[in-house]
């Protein structure tokens, strides 16, 4: 009977590492996923000039899963962005997830999965390679959310 968290073999571990080399560092990622996150923030601005924006919580990282678990890979969720009680209409939200999808597609992350898609209450991702993503939902509160995806620190490059 299989363990239902056995380790990855060996041969499918040796290629995920491969994988992981090919992309950019996790101190990289971090860096295109603010990025990411700001250029949608910019646009909320635009088109919601009066919207603030908090940040309630740090960040935090945490190992990878299969099949990265052999690796010294390490994932990052980015502090979320939220503005409190922020009015955004449909036309708004639909400029708001289209810039979202730009951001998002420049990390590779052209996945989409649509949670929730009501007036008034919407949650969208968009999803990348080794988990990347970079989602933003919107229910009386925007939200702003990324995560690295599986990366390698530099120094295990």
């Amino acid at each position: 009977m299989n363990q239902p968290y056995e380790p990855t073999p060996t041969t499918e571990a040796a290629k995920a590492l491969d994988v992981l080399k090919s992309l950019p560092s996790l101190e990289d990622t971090k860096i295109q996923v603010q990025a990411a996150i700001d250029d949608i923030k910019a646009a909320a601005g635009q088109q919601i000039p009066t919207i603030t924006w908090e940040t309630p919580s740090g960040g935090s990282g945490l190992g990878c899963e299969r099949p990265y678990d052999q690796s010294d890979g390490q994932g990052y969720f980015l502090p979320h962005a939220v503005a409190v009680r922020v009015t955004v209409s449909e036309q708004q939200w639909a400029t708001l997830q289209d810039a979202a999808k730009a951001s998002a597609a420049k990390l590779g992350a052209n996945d989409i999965q649509v949670m929730k898609d009501q007036p008034g209450n919407h949650d969208v991702g968009f999803y990348g390679p080794t988990g990347l993503f970079i989602k933003i939902s919107y229910s009386g509160n925007l939200v702003l959310s990324g995560y690295t995806g599986c990366r390698l620190p530099q120094d295990k490059k």
